[in-house]
């Protein structure tokens, strides 16, 4: 083997190791989702912070998770860079920068602000137009890729707009919030933060720039020496988004903050929200009315219940506005080893929570269900996988994914539809003209057209009844499984599911002693405080919001790129005493 200027053969080899590690290490991006009030703005501030600063605790944790949060911790202390933070707020504030004042003041009035609130930010407005550094700002969002002037528009973004969204805040009082969604949802809708005028070429607009904005961040460390960059953006609101930055971004993570409900409550409160505002916010945010594609609006509008669906990290921040000091060393635990884990997959194994759920979210892709897929696994008191389930029609039935509406209509393929369907003229008529354009579907996109049983029967008797749902929900199905191939029981068990069971599969838990029940998303019903809130405390299954990785993440944090014990000899080796470092040097 020929060996160059560098060094021995047995040098190269390690170099290249270090090497393979630094390619995923360049440019790191982590999106955080969640509900407002469930921390994500908490954890953006702690991973923006150096090492040191960051309270961490896995003392109370059992083993070994105590032991893989050790070595994680270990390892995260030597590569740490901090995270530059892009606040999604800001973002949405420097579109509002580009616009007249004019067009500003006349949406400001929408809102209950009084005179001299509205003539401090006029004055706010016009100072942030006149600093030196906008136009290179704008250039750099708009129209010039120069490093230089990348580097000027982070600064400008990090200190004068982030400082300055802090004084709009203090203007705007309680009203921040609403009008901030106001305007963002302009942005999603028309580029532009003062218009409402859908136009669907300017979909991306928001993500642009907090692509562009990440690479400015890019450009102000290299122009500080430092090659490797890591950024958080809180927060997403939109499923398109995750998908958008998801494909412009290597080494990219959605995660999800998530935390009980009457604690993320408490914490609005906390803040100086009134319930009234904690439920216009509820609504807007999270509406426990199913939303429907209806227009350009619902296309691009906040969706926090799809962000939360497709993050690839969840990480529970529990605790009430007293006992954050405490839970959140929990919460920065959690961070610490998942960025660990990006950096160095394979560093541990995943949880006993994350084996479970990754099989509950693999479950659920075999659902036919056009309107949600969802999937569970039971396990035993020792976590062993007992069962598995996904929403999806009785056995021997065809799944609403994979019949055609066309085909009900011109009486083809009978053995797809009930005799119900298949008779009911009413049915027929109202898919026809729902469905009129099924025929342009099928020519121009190849598709044909599914449709979901349950919305057409409850059109046609103007009524909204959940009983007739063709699938047997997952959890349902997980339970049946156990009876249908014998079980000695699952009592003590534990109830994996991919949202969280609804009234009548709690009831079902409950009557097989289903001890606990981990969930991803809250079902928008009675089912916690009243199904599962009855008894004695040692009869209720206890619930509680899961912490992991799945999916694709579940891969790509879990799978090493090396062979561990390859690399260990490798790196230990006599002949090789030196240090490489792994990381650039930090900010």
């Amino acid at each position: 083997m020929d060996m160059d200027s560098k060094g021995t053969p047995h040098m190269e080899l390690i170099r290249g190791i270090a090497a393979a590690y630094e390619e995923r290490r360049d440019l790191m991006v982590v999106a955080l989702t969640g509900r407002t009030g469930s921390g994500c703005t908490t954890a953006a501030l702690q991973l923006s912070k150096p090492f040191d600063e960051i309270s961490l605790t896995y003392e109370d944790s059992p083993e070994p998770e105590k032991r893989k949060l050790a070595i994680s911790q270990d390892f995260a202390k030597s590569q740490w860079v901090p995270f530059k933070c892009i606040s999604v707020s800001a973002a949405i504030y420097s579109f509002l920068l580009e616009e007249p004042w004019e067009n500003i003041d006349r949406l400001i009035r929408t809102q209950k602000i009084n005179e001299q609130a509205i003539s401090n930010l006029q004055h706010l407005h016009k100072t942030m137009q006149n600093h030196r550094d906008y136009a290179s700002f704008y250039d750099a969002m708009n129209f010039s890729d120069d490093e230089d002037i990348k580097t000027s528009a982070w600064n400008f973004f990090n200190i004068e707009i982030s400082q300055q969204l802090n004084e709009v805040r203090k203007e705007f009082g309680n009203f921040f919030q609403p009008f901030f969604q106001t305007i963002g949802d302009n942005v999603r809708l028309s580029g532009k933060a003062t218009d409402n005028s859908p136009d669907a070429s300017k979909l991306f607009d928001l993500m642009i720039r907090l692509r562009k904005l990440v690479h400015a961040a890019e450009s102000h460390n290299k122009s500080n020496k430092i090659t490797s960059t890591r950024v958080v953006i809180d927060a997403i609101r939109n499923p398109l988004e995750l998908v958008y930055l998801r494909d412009h971004f290597g080494s990219f993570y959605a995660v999800a903050i998530t935390t009980d409900d009457e604690a993320r409550r408490a914490r609005l409160a906390d803040n100086g929200l009134s319930k009234a505002d904690i439920t216009r916010l509820d609504d807007k945010e999270y509406s426990s009315t199913t939303k429907h594609l209806d227009d350009y609006k619902s296309f691009v509008s906040q969706n926090l219940m799809d962000c939360i669906q497709k993050a690839d990290i969840f990480i529970h921040n529990p605790g009430k506005p007293g006992e954050i000091g405490l839970l959140g060393k929990y919460l920065n635990a959690q961070l610490v080893r998942y960025v660990a884990l990006a950096l160095r997959p394979g560093l541990v194994t995943p949880t006993r929570d994350e084996r479970c759920m990754q099989i509950a979210f693999v479950a659920k892709l075999n659902s036919g269900c056009i309107s949600r897929q969802v999937g569970a696994a039971v396990a035993d008191k020792n976590y062993s996988i007992k069962s598995v389930g996904w929403n999806d029609v009785a056995k021997g039935q065809v799944p609403c994914l994979l019949r055609n509406v066309d085909d009900l209509i011109k009486g083809d393929d009978s053995n797809a539809f009930s005799d119900y369907e298949k008779k009911s003229q009413d049915l027929k008529n109202h898919l026809s003209k729902t469905f009129k354009q099924r025929e342009t579907l099928k020519t121009s996109q190849g598709l044909r057209c599914p449709y979901c049983f349950k919305d057409a029967y409850n059109s046609i008797t103007k009524k909204s009844n959940q009983v007739h749902t063709r699938s047997l929900h997952a959890e349902e199905n997980a339970f049946l499984q156990l009876a249908k191939y014998g079980s000695n029981g699952i009592e003590h068990g534990i109830l994996y599911t991919t949202a969280s069971p609804c009234e009548l599969c709690s009831k079902k838990a409950y009557q097989l002693g289903i001890k606990e029940i981990v969930f991803v998303d809250p079902y928008p019903g009675i089912s916690s405080t009243h199904v599962l809130a009855y008894g004695t405390a040692d009869d209720r299954p206890k619930l509680r919001l899961f912490s992991g990785a799945v999916g694709h993440a579940y891969h790509r944090l879990y799978d090493p790129l090396l062979s561990i014990k390859d690399e260990y000899t490798a790196r230990l080796s006599q002949e090789t005493q030196i240090q490489l470092p792994l990381t650039s040097p930090k900010a």
